[in-house]
């Protein structure tokens, strides 16, 4: 089984933030205060990198 990333998700005062560190190291960050946005972003931005 092969890692793709690393997923960590934190409330910070009124938004949420997603933090994903890709398996080449790489790591992407993302802000929303509407947790089903931010999740949908993380996906979308995550099938694109595994797309490439």
């Amino acid at each position: 089984m092969e890692s793709v990333c690393n997923i960590e998700i934190i409330k910070d005062g009124e938004e949420f933030v997603v933090r994903m560190q890709l398996a080449n190291g790489e790591i992407k960050e993302y802000r929303r205060e509407n947790l089903e946005e931010l999740l949908t972003e993380m996906v979308i931005a995550l099938q694109d990198e595994l797309d490439e």
